[in-house]
């Protein structure tokens, strides 16, 4: 039998988690280099600096990452002297920053730890990446060898960050527990230990963003870290992120609405204007409707107009006319190899202009 390893993180979250950094960190080196984003690094530098201060844990730099998650920029960022020198990475930022900067990590063989400044992926805590071009179009996912040793969740840093981030963070979660239930249906006999694990906590991943999500877009509209903002960061961070590191990426983590938003990259005013998770979420509704789950699509419905999420395609700015060659597109990635039954452009077509009769009936 072949031999094979499953790593899980551990996570601090608080107001003050960053406190916790010589604890976590030290048994692995005294010297760390931050890789992040601009705003991520200006918002956080007093922060981990104070953090720091009596530790043992010495930042050497920080280092922006060069704007997007793109294998070039990670390789021009591990060729940095005080990047190869370091003992650890501290990956800090969003998603393309914290997917960049564990690429460079994991090139260079180095433990990293993840500091998520808003919450909008699950990038902080899962091993899969999602990487662009230098140009910003999707190109590939890739998972490293290992997820982070530990992810830091200041509750202060996310209530402090611009309430878009936490939006698009909840219609990002919002598709978790809906692909990976379609994607692993029927194949009981086929899933490992961990992807047993995975699918069963992905049933923990709505529920959450359900209860809390309206009241923590509210504390994050007042920069006030709270019960809810807590609730649904632990949520999007840690539930769908150890989903993603259990199930396998090809099989089960995405289908329909992560290959949507892939191809609907190919259009300017999507990849210009609408952030992944609003995108995803409006896919989440095209596969609910095409897969007739119609009592899910009720629910998730009626949440996302309290959100003001994307529930038709006026709200990403996508015309019909458009669809076409994003459809196309969609059913050749990789996303949908492994789900219950084929899709084909026109279901996905035929799902969309259903969906958008749905709106019409619930407007009427």
């Amino acid at each position: 039998m072949s031999i094979y390893s499953v790593f899980f993180p551990g996570y601090t979250a608080g107001e003050n988690a960053y406190q916790e950094i010589d604890a976590v960190c030290s048994p692995y080196g005294t010297k760390a280099v931050v890789i992040g984003g601009k705003t991520a690094i200006e918002k956080t530098k007093d922060y981990l600096l104070e953090a720091t201060k009596e530790s043992s844990v010495k930042i050497t730099d920080f280092i922006w990452y060069k704007g997007e998650a793109a294998f070039e920029y990670a390789e021009e960022l591990q060729q940095l002297d005080v990047v190869r020198d370091a003992d650890m990475v501290f990956c800090v930022g969003g998603g393309k920053a914290i997917d960049c900067a564990k690429l460079v990590a994991d090139h260079l063989k180095k433990p990293y730890f993840t500091f998520p400044t808003i919450a909008s992926t699950c990038a902080c805590i899962s091993a899969l990446g999602i990487y662009y071009h230098t140009n910003h179009v999707f190109r590939d996912f890739f998972r490293v060898e290992k997820p982070p040793v530990h992810v830091f969740i200041s509750t202060r840093v996310i209530a402090e960050a611009p309430e878009v981030y936490l939006w698009a963070g909840i219609g990002d979660g919002m598709s978790k527990e809906a692909e990976v239930k379609f994607s692993a249906r029927g194949k009981d006999d086929e899933l490992t230990l961990s992807e047993q694990a995975g699918v069963a906590m992905s049933s923990c991943c709505t529920e959450p963003l359900l209860k809390y999500g309206i009241q923590a877009m509210e504390d994050c509209k007042l920069n006030r870290p709270s019960e809810a903002i807590e609730q649904v960061a632990l949520n999007i961070f840690i539930n769908t992120g150890m989903v993603s590191n259990m199930v396998d990426s090809h099989k089960y983590n995405t289908n329909l609405a992560h290959a949507l938003f892939n191809s609907m990259t190919m259009l300017h005013q999507v990849e210009e204007r609408h952030r992944h998770g609003e995108v995803v979420s409006y896919g989440t509704l095209v596969l609910l409707t095409l897969d007739k789950q119609y009592d899910l699509l009720d629910r998730f419905f009626e949440f996302y107009k309290g959100m003001n999420l994307p529930t038709k395609l006026s709200d990403i700015e996508v015309s019909i006319e458009e669809l076409d060659p994003v459809l196309e597109a969609a059913v050749k990635k990789y996303d949908l190899d492994y789900i219950p039954y084929d899709i084909t452009p026109e279901m996905i077509k035929a799902a969309i202009l259903e969906l958008e009769e749905f709106n019409l009936r619930k407007a009427a």
